[in-house]
């Protein structure tokens, strides 16, 4: 229970309103204000619960990043104008992040600070991140109006963050909103503004790629460093011997390239560099652990755009501050990073460094206009809108006091599904963008649900159609996939890729009689696929056409650069038709290449079939060795094909002295193993 009577005594008055609210209307009097009266009550019932939560979480001693106190309010200044007027931005970021503003006067005075021009342009962006960081904690009627003014601010920086910051607040406090008709008039009003649209939808998209981070680092951990640290050596060496040869040839050596594709990097490096240039965060993990200068002690630090003037105090460093200033590639706060890294390298380095940075920055510039071109085709966030919202990704994944912060990157539900932002993205053009961002990320189930909401005004789409049958493909739903491929394939039947779909979920329903009719159709419409020839083969296999499905497997080995993919099913075929000798062929090929443990039970099939039961105990064997010696799952994998052992002539009854048999040989002691080797 909260400890702060002034809330208490707010909620006991709030309460009596409501009874006397409900008196009157079960009285039946007619009131013209009763509808206001109760969205009053509702709104002062919502401002107490949020100051309550505060409250209560600093009552349990939870250290709140923001700071609060009992009251929100304690720290407020008596003269406003006063902490305006002194210009100190980590009072005024403190002030905003931790104060509501309590009426029209003041929140004039905040206005005319964002749109003073003698005001520097730092300060106005901290200030409108600290509303966006209160506006987390506490709902404030006169902040979020703040940001929507602000949202079409001049400076294009302040502007994007007050973007931002809207979105952010407006997917929390969704479901009152309806309470503040002044809010609601103003976002109507910029619904029609298509420049607003379109960077509102731009910033949904990058929170989208966001998601992207974490999977980057893993990559960075996992894959890219190891594979550089492998091949870093015989780089150096391969170095140093062309060196000593002095052969004066200045171009790269292309067995450079070449060690980095053998080592796998190659591909990886390219879908590296495409979500760089997408707008994909890929600099997170080169920084992450660089966030433990004292700059990054101050909360606003992890936030301020870089200035030139706060890193250069009493330092000699101004090529450099020059150079981070002007990359596009890094946020702010990997710029501070980056700086505070570089004065802690010896002077001779620094020297070497700065033509490698001024060359990339170069290529930075070139990547910002192409951005900017792209933003202007509504294909990405604005380059200071992905900074921003990277330098946010980095305050709530790792400021040290971030416990019991809400990370607004876990936070639910996706913007596109909040009411008041939803009016923002409804037309066909946004929402089917979107939909790609998460499709393209594979994402299915939030694309998915944006491809139905796009379908239910167009039904006929085939490629709504298409896109969602394979959401709900990845997502496990087979039947409701195989319901998407058949209504695209009303609307278009010469779409091989649609066929195939729809034969590939009539195979997993266990009907591969209406699979093959699509696969065939399929082969009509395209020629030399040998994974088709494989899928029809499966079918015939299934429906036990043995000898149609050997001559398919046989063509694929005929064809194919990579025969052993047609070596398992023409295998296992082989024994299928009776055919033990054609069938062992092949086993013993796998074998000798690449086996698993059913290979090996398949071999000990043909070999029973054979009449060679040795032979097959020692197929069985393997088989259990590579099932980490389970028996029990050797067995599970067994028994179904007990069927096809009988069919094949094997005797019920030998069947249990096989498995017994490999029951002993499991349990033999070693040394009776080695001495039958022997």
């Amino acid at each position: 229970k909260t400890q702060n009577r002034q809330l208490e005594e707010q909620l006991a008055q709030t309460e009596n309103n409501y009874r006397m609210m409900l008196k009157y209307f079960a009285d039946n009097v007619k009131d013209p204000k009763q509808t206001k009266i109760y969205r009053n009550i509702l709104k002062t019932t919502y401002e107490i619960a949020d100051v309550t939560i505060v409250d209560l979480k600093t009552q349990a001693g939870w250290s709140s990043a923001y700071d609060y106190r009992k009251n929100p309010n304690r720290n407020c200044p008596e003269n406003i104008e006063q902490l305006v007027f002194e210009n100190d931005e980590k009072k005024l970021f403190n002030f905003l992040r931790s104060n509501t503003i309590k009426n029209a006067d003041e929140e004039q005075i905040w206005v005319d600070y964002l749109a003073d021009n003698s005001r520097p342009d730092s300060g106005k962006c901290l200030a409108i991140t600290a509303i966006t960081l209160h506006l987390e904690e506490l709902f404030d009627e006169r902040k979020i109006n703040l940001l929507i003014k602000e949202s079409e601010h001049p400076n294009e920086e302040i502007r994007q963050r007050a973007l931002t910051g809207l979105l952010i607040a407006l997917r929390r406090y969704d479901r009152r909103l309806y309470l503040y008709p002044e809010i609601e008039t103003r976002l109507e009003i910029l619904a029609e503004n298509p420049e607003f649209v379109n960077d509102m939808c731009n910033i949904i998209l990058q929170f989208i790629l966001s998601r992207e981070t974490e999977k980057i680092s893993q990559m960075m951990k996992d894959e890219i460093i190891p594979g550089m640290m492998k091949i870093s050596p015989i780089l150096n060496d391969k170095k140093r011997m062309e060196d000593a040869l002095e052969t004066g040839i200045n171009e790269k050596n292309p067995e450079w390239q070449n060690l980095i594709e053998e080592a796998g990097l190659s591909e990886r490096l390219r879908e590296f560099s495409e979500m760089q240039m997408e707008g994909v965060d890929v600099m997170h993990s080169s920084f992450l652990h660089l966030k433990n200068f004292p700059f990054f002690d101050e909360m606003q630090n992890w936030l301020t755009p870089f200035s030139k003037t706060k890193v250069l105090e009493g330092k000699e460093l101004r090529g450099f501050a020059d150079i981070i200033a002007e990359s596009s590639i890094l946020c702010n706060s990997d710029k501070y990073s980056f700086f505070f890294s570089i004065e802690k390298i010896p002077e001779k380095f620094r020297e070497m460094m700065t033509g490698w940075l001024s060359s990339e920055i170069e290529s930075d510039k070139e990547m910002i206009r192409n951005e900017l071109q792209s933003t202007e085709k509504h294909k990405c966030a604005h380059p200071i809108a992905r900074q921003y919202i990277q330098d946010l990704y980095r305050f709530y994944k790792l400021y040290p006091k971030r416990t019991n912060i809400e990370d607004i990157f876990e936070t639910k539900p996706e913007f596109y599904r909040v009411e008041s932002i939803a009016r923002f993205v409804v037309n066909k053009n946004n929402l089917a963008l979107i939909g790609e961002h998460y499709f393209n990320r594979n994402h299915f189930e939030e694309a998915a649900d944006i491809f139905t909401r796009l379908l239910n005004n167009d039904k006929q789409d085939e490629t709504f159609l298409q896109k969602r049958g394979y959401c709900r493909q990845m997502l496990g739903n087979i039947p409701d996939a195989l319901d998407d491929y058949l209504k695209a394939d009303l609307f278009n039947e010469n779409n091989p890729w649609t066929n195939k779909k729809i034969a590939y979920c009539y195979r997993v329903l266990k009907q591969p009689q209406k699979a093959l009719a699509y696969y065939l159709r399929a082969e009509r419409l395209t020629s030399g696929n040998l994974a088709l020839e494989m899928n029809i083969g499966h079918c015939l296999l299934e429906m036990n056409r043995y000898d149609d499905a050997l001559k398919r497997y046989f063509k694929v080995e005929y064809l194919s650069e990579n025969k052993e993919r047609a070596w398992r099913p023409l295998a296992w075929c082989s024994f299928l038709c009776n055919k033990y000798e054609q069938a062992m062929k092949y086993f013993q090929k796998i074998i000798e290449v690449n086996p698993n443990a059913t290979d090996y039970m398949n071999a000990g099939h043909t070999c029973l079939a054979m009449g060679d039961n040795k032979e097959a105990l020692k197929h069985y064997t393997s088989s259990i060795a590579l099932h980490n010696s389970s028996y029990e799952k050797f067995l599970e994998s067994f028994i179904p094909d007990i069927p096809n052992l009988i069919s094949a002539g094997i005797e019920k009854e030998i069947i249990p002295l096989i498995l017994d048999g490999l029951i002993y040989e499991k349990n033999k002691p070693q040394s009776q193993n080695k001495s039958r080797e022997n």
